[in-house]
């Protein structure tokens, strides 16, 4: 059975929740641009949840979004709001088109990611097993890894130095490190080095010995360091197959979006111009 975990879709009703906060979107049955339209009492057809003027919530919508009576009171609320907007000058209706057909991007690409995600298979264990006796640095081995997160490369620098010319790295950690692990030393136990792969740290400290040097990535400046090594325990095994079946989800899902991708970019006039 396919698995598709959670990130790889985005919430529908959160979606559209998100930008009805910001400009009325087709389910509302509205249309903010040119003259004010009439006041219309009584709706097309539906149950009715909620009504601003000619604007209705329907209760069929709310059911297909998974909308609550709190949602159907928020949207009674910003519909005021933004309708007070429009009636003060305050719409820029290019914008208010460019926030809805987003919204409706948004909505059909993350269909359109469930659809891709359901087509593709979840690696076994037995393949994340035999990813993991391809690099056995990185997966059969646990490193004693310490670390610092610092905020900018010049404070990394400096205190990899002082690092270098014998400073305590765990001392220095409860100091100066920003990360969660700072107050016991930045020590992170014994994990593989392909375990801080998959966490975002660059692959070359999957087989760090010793003191690293300073890696950069979205969370800050990193600096690790290993004392030890040791064979992946049997109860520490079903943790990095957990984890690794993930990344080589994430990498089949990524190569069949692309897949799709460049098969679409084959039946349209499109391009990117810088």
């Amino acid at each position: 059975m396919n698995r598709i975990p959670p990130w790889i879709i985005v919430s529908v009703s959160g979606l559209v929740l998100a930008v009805t906060a910001m400009v009325t979107l087709p389910v509302l049955r509205a249309d903010f641009g040119g003259a004010p339209e009439p006041e219309t009492p009584d709706p097309p057809g539906g149950e009715v949840a909620a009504r601003v003027a000619n604007a209705f919530l329907y209760r069929e919508d709310m059911a297909l979004l998974g909308l609550d009576e709190q949602d159907a009171r928020d949207w009674y609320r910003d519909e005021l709001l933004a309708r007070t907007a429009v009636d003060e000058g305050l719409e820029n209706p290019a914008l208010s088109r460019l926030v809805a057909n987003r919204a409706r991007q948004v909505y059909l690409r993350d269909v359109m990611l469930e659809r891709i995600a359901a087509s593709v298979d979840y690696p076994t264990e037995q393949e994340a097993l035999a990813y993991m006796g391809q690099f056995p640095e990185e997966y059969l081995l646990e490193r004693h890894y310490f670390h610092i997160l610092l905020a900018d490369s010049a404070t990394a620098d400096s205190i990899h130095r002082r690092l270098s010319g014998g400073d305590a790295f765990q001392i220095t950690a409860q100091r100066v490190s920003l990360s969660q692990k700072a107050a016991i030393g930045g020590d992170l136990g014994f994990v593989t080095g392909g375990e801080l792969y998959l966490a975002g740290l660059p692959r070359e400290a999957a087989t760090l010995e010793g003191l690293g040097p300073v890696y950069r990535t979205p969370d800050g400046w990193h600096i690790l360091m290993t004392s030890e090594t040791r064979a992946l325990p049997d109860q520490a095994r079903v943790r990095v197959v957990t984890a690794l079946r993930e990344y080589l989800f994430s990498q089949r899902l990524e190569t069949a979006v692309e897949g799709v991708v460049s098969a679409a970019s084959g039946r349209y006039d499109c391009e990117v111009i810088q």
